[in-house]
């Protein structure tokens, strides 16, 4: 990163301007070495002005009557190989009765050991929460989504240390939704300024095919004109215009066990709420305003965000974030210019006042006619209106879709009417089914990389699976004869597999004008592991130890000059987003080749010195004849410590036994 790009960085963060995880930690990165950029930002900041205002008043509390029924039977899984089952939703279900015998237990071990650990009540959280699994919340929030049809709820935010004359600023936010897509966030802030300045006032609307946002324009001088945007045709679930509805139930932040850690069981709007923590990157779709625009303070990626989730309906009902500890978010802190941040003092806060069930009324979705309209071009037809509209019988609909019903069927692109895109929703949940019968692009339909993770459907058929982004959800391309076709969803991986397998259609392998390619004077062609393994003079090592959640995506031989080596792609199973994509390159080599940036380090990797490339992220040692590369996209949470980590689990007793996802 050079400082053109750094101070650009520096200035859209400034304005409001949400960062991407890889944008956010490359310019941290940058700006641990470079004084000139630490001072263009110190400057940048010390612009910001101070904030407080009155909270809003608060409006009845929950209703008792958020859960209709309750399922206390919980389904064992099959151990073992996963194999394509007919789908089935989990039902919502209250927390306690689901726990009762272990509650029971609890306390009865409770009682039975008062004598030895000095009293009944001493530290009882930890012991209860270790009746209740991280996987158990992923799959209580996944199993709300369907049923949830209407929802309004308030809330009060506040934040420290906005800037050095800022110690504390107070806003209030409403969210209205509708299933399944009208969706409505308003966020007002009634500070009192001491000089004049722009309040931080922010409205975003979705309504079908049309959205709308309303937020501060960056601008040089104290007040700042609102920027309205407002946007039509919009196709279904669009991520050109989404609707962050993890304010209502955290389905992306909480999608993946491995990523949170269940703390205990407290109280949130009177009510029982299970408290979890996750970290920063992690959760940012509970924070969409900050990349709407307006001024807010800055967060480190590191830093830990603690939600309280209503133990029966789990909504969010609050969410704290607290600064991470260590020396990396100690000269952090200080380049910004901030007091210093204690661990256990919390510096961003949201909290609801009320939630609400009851369906919000129409005039709440209504887009304003005052800004500039965008037309994206997606054009609604009816279902049985596709063959004359695009030449082709659509492909019948999956089985598997589990109680969803068809919602729009739209032709996306106005300048073309080769494509598809039928959607199916209930409640928060939703599946869009795109095809085309003339795809000629040399990688698969739906924005799916050649290295997307190949997974068996059953009787023969193949996909290629993505895991979640911070603007996608969990896709599926599949080639088949005659067709592709491609499933996007917010389900879990594995339902997202149950409805692809539902299709009647048989995926095939991967075309080779697509698993063939060059690059940079190298032929790379993409192959099973075991075909990577027979190309190669060596013995393939795997890691043992990699990011909890990360499996084995795609291997690659990669031929340069008659010389062959291997590229292994290690991907989360559920959502990409905070590390991304880690790449281990092998070959035969018994030095290390010429550096491929001015700054490295040597460090020791087992018994070998390798070398460290920060720029790049980059880790290269020799071990036993052969030359490893390990390395991670700019922006990764990653850090030299976590690739030493993984370089060292590849060598002595436990190399070459196989991928054993674990803890960093």
């Amino acid at each position: 990163m050079d400082h053109e790009r750094a101070e650009r960085l520096i200035s859209e963060r400034l304005d409001g301007e949400r960062l991407s995880s890889r944008d956010t930690v490359g310019l941290e990165r940058h700006l641990e070495t470079c004084a000139e950029c630490r001072a263009f930002e110190r400057g940048a900041y010390r612009l910001r002005d101070a904030a407080r205002f009155e909270i809003a008043p608060a409006v009845p509390d929950l209703v008792e009557q958020i859960m209709t029924s309750v399922e206390n039977k919980s389904q064992s899984r099959p151990a073992g190989i996963r194999v394509v089952r007919p789908m089935r939703l989990p039902q919502r279900r209250s927390l306690l009765p689901r726990l009762a015998p272990a509650i029971a237990a609890l306390l009865v071990g409770l009682l039975a050991g008062s004598l030895v650990v000095g009293g009944p009540w001493r530290d009882p959280d930890r012991r209860f929460m270790a009746a209740l699994a991280a996987e158990d919340v992923t799959d209580g929030v996944a199993g709300a989504a369907p049923s949830l049809d209407s929802y309004a709820a308030r809330f009060s935010i506040v934040e420290r240390n906005l800037g050095a004359d800022v110690p504390v600023r107070e806003m209030g936010m409403r969210v209205w939704f509708n299933a399944p897509e009208q969706f409505r966030m308003d966020v007002v802030d009634r500070t009192e300024y001491t000089e004049r300045a722009t309040p931080t006032d922010l409205k975003l609307v979705v309504n079908g095919d049309r959205w709308y946002s309303s937020a501060p324009t960056p601008c040089p001088v104290p007040r700042c004109p609102q920027r309205k945007t407002s946007i039509r045709n919009r196709a279904p679930f669009s991520s050109h215009a989404p609707a962050p509805t993890d304010l209502v139930l955290p389905l992306v932040a909480l999608a993946e066990p491995e990523s949170f850690e269940v703390l205990r069981i407290g109280r949130a709007l009177d009510r029982e709420a299970v408290v979890v923590e996750v970290p920063w990157d992690r959760a940012s779709s509970l924070f969409p305003f900050l990349s709407m625009g307006g001024r807010w303070r800055p967060f480190f990626p590191n830093d830990h965000v603690r939600i309280w989730l209503d133990a029966s309906s789990w909504f969010p009902l609050r969410w704290r974030v607290f600064p991470a500890r260590g020396p990396a978010r100690d000269q952090w802190q200080l380049r910004f210019g901030l007091e210093e941040e204690r661990p256990r003092r919390w510096i961003f806060d949201v909290v609801a006042s009320s939630v609400r069930l009851s369906a919000p009324p129409a005039d709440v979705f209504e887009i304003p006619s005052t800004a500039r309209t965008e037309d994206l071009g997606a054009r609604a037809v009816a279902l049985d209106e596709v063959p004359r509209e695009t030449g082709f019988e659509p492909v019948a609909p999956p089985s598997e879709l589990g109680g969803l019903g068809l919602y729009r069927v739209v032709i996306p692109d106005a300048t073309s009417d080769e494509e598809t895109l039928v959607t199916y929703a209930d409640g928060l949940s939703f599946v869009k089914l795109g095809e085309t019968r003339s795809w000629t692009a040399d990688s698969p339909f739906g924005l799916t990389d050649v290295r997307a993770e190949e997974v068996v459907l059953g009787g023969g058929s193949v996909g290629y699976y993505e895991p979640a982004t911070e603007t996608q959800g969990r896709r599926l391309s599949i080639h088949a004869a005659g067709t592709d076709l491609y499933v996007e969803t917010n389900l879990p991986r594995e339902r997202l597999l149950d409805v692809g397998a539902s299709l009647p259609v048989t995926g095939l392998e991967m075309p080779d004008e697509w698993s063939v390619h060059g690059t940079n004077g190298a032929l790379v062609e993409r192959v099973s592991l075991e075909e990577a393994q027979a190309a190669v003079p060596f013995e393939i090592a795997m890691p043992q130890r990699l990011p909890a959640g990360f499996t084995l995506a795609s291997a690659e031989i990669v031929e340069v000059e008659g010389d062959v080596g291997v590229n292994l792609y290690f991907r989360d199973a559920e959502v990409d987003v905070g590390v991304g994509t880690v790449r281990l390159h092998l070959e035969a080599g018994r030095e290390l080749p010429p550096a491929s940036a001015a700054r490295q380090s040597a460090v020791e990797v087992g018994d070998a010195q390798g070398r460290w490339t920060s720029g790049r992220t980059q880790l290269e040692w020799i071990d036993a004849g052969v030359y490893h590369s390990l390395d991670v996209p700019e922006g990764s949470d990653l850090r030299l410590e976590d690739l030493l980590a993984i370089a060292n689990s590849m060598a002595g007793d436990d190399a070459g036994q196989g991928f054993l996802p674990g803890v960093r």
